[in-house]
C-alpha cells in the first residue's frame, strides 16, 4: 500500500474551540439581522418622504367622485324617508345583531362617508364589525351602503370570527386574545370573564354589548375565496354584491376566513 494513502497516527496539532465558533456565528447572525432592520427603516423613511408625481386628471377625478357620492347621499335622504325606512327595517326583523364588512372603496373622497367609516372603525377594506340593529345604525348603513355588505350572523360565524380573527384593544394596542385571564382583567367588572361570555354577550346583544364591542378590535378579513361572483357595484337585491343580504352574510364570511 502506498504511503500517500496511509492514515497519520497523530491528530492535528491545531485546537478547535466549538464554543468559539458558535459565538462567532451568533454574532454574525445578530449583525445581519440588525443590518436588515436598519435597511428596512431607511427604506420606509425614504418611501414616506418621496412624493409620487400625480397628474392633474387624478385630482379632478377625486373631486368628481366626492361630488357624485355627496349627491347620492342627498338624493337618498330627500327622495326617500330614510328615517322611517330605517326604523321599519330594524323593527321588521327579530335579529338584534348585524355583521358589517367593508368590501369596496380603497380610496374614499367624500368626507361624510370617511367620517362614518371612522366612527364605525372600518378604516380599511375587508374590515368587519358587529353593530346593534337599531334605527341609528340602519341610517348610517343606508348612507355607506355601496361600500359595505351586511346581514345577520349565526352563532357559529361569531365563534369562528373570534377564534380565528379576534384581537383585543388594550391600552390602545392591538393584542391577540391569548387567555381568559386577559378577558377577566379587562371586562371582569362587567361580569365577562371568558371568551364564551364575549360570544354570548355579542350574540344576545346584552347590556354589556357596547363595552365588549369596544374591547374587541375590528376584524381584518381576506378577499373571498374564488373572488366576488357578481358585480360589486350592484346591490344584492338587484343581483349584485353590496348591501343587505340577510343570513347570506354567513356564507360570505366563511369564504373570507
Amino acid at each position: 500500500m502506498s504511503d500517500k494513502y496511509a492514515v497519520p497516527n497523530k491528530l492535528p496539532g491545531k485546537t478547535v474551540s466549538v464554543l468559539k465558533h458558535r459565538k462567532r456565528r451568533i454574532q454574525q447572525d445578530k449583525s445581519v439581522l440588525e443590518q436588515k432592520r436598519t435597511e428596512r427603516i431607511k427604506r420606509l423613511k425614504k418611501a414616506k418622504t418621496h412624493h409620487k408625481f400625480r397628474r392633474a386628471e387624478s385630482f379632478v377625478m377625486g373631486y368628481l367622485k366626492a361630488e357624485r357620492t355627496s349627491k347620492r347621499i342627498r338624493q337618498t335622504i330627500l327622495r326617500t324617508n330614510v328615517t322611517e325606512q330605517s326604523a321599519k327595517a330594524a323593527a321588521d326583523t327579530n335579529h338584534k345583531l348585524l355583521l358589517v364588512m367593508r368590501h369596496a372603496g380603497k380610496k374614499i373622497f367624500d368626507k361624510t362617508t370617511s367620517e362614518i367609516f371612522k366612527t364605525l372603525r372600518m378604516g380599511q377594506r375587508h374590515n368587519a364589525v358587529f353593530l346593534e340593529n337599531n334605527k341609528e345604525n340602519q341610517l348610517l348603513l343606508r348612507v355607506i351602503e355601496p361600500y359595505v355588505v351586511y346581514g345577520f350572523p349565526t352563532l357559529s360565524t361569531i365563534r369562528e370570527l373570534l377564534f380565528k380573527k379576534g384581537f383585543a384593544s388594550i391600552d390602545g394596542k392591538k393584542t391577540a386574545i391569548q387567555s381568559n385571564t386577559m378577558v377577566e382583567e379587562q371586562l371582569g367588572d362587567k361580569g365577562v370573564i371568558c371568551l364564551e361570555d364575549i360570544i354570548h354577550e355579542i350574540y344576545t346583544v346584552g347590556p354589556n354589548f357596547a363595552a365588549v364591542n369596544e374591547f374587541l378590535c375590528s376584524f381584518m378579513l381576506s378577499s373571498p375565496r374564488d373572488g366576488w361572483k357578481k358585480k360589486v357595484s350592484v346591490s344584492f337585491k338587484r343581483g349584485g354584491e353590496y348591501g343587505d343580504r340577510g343570513t347570506g352574510i354567513n356564507e360570505l364570511i366563511a369564504r373570507c376566513l
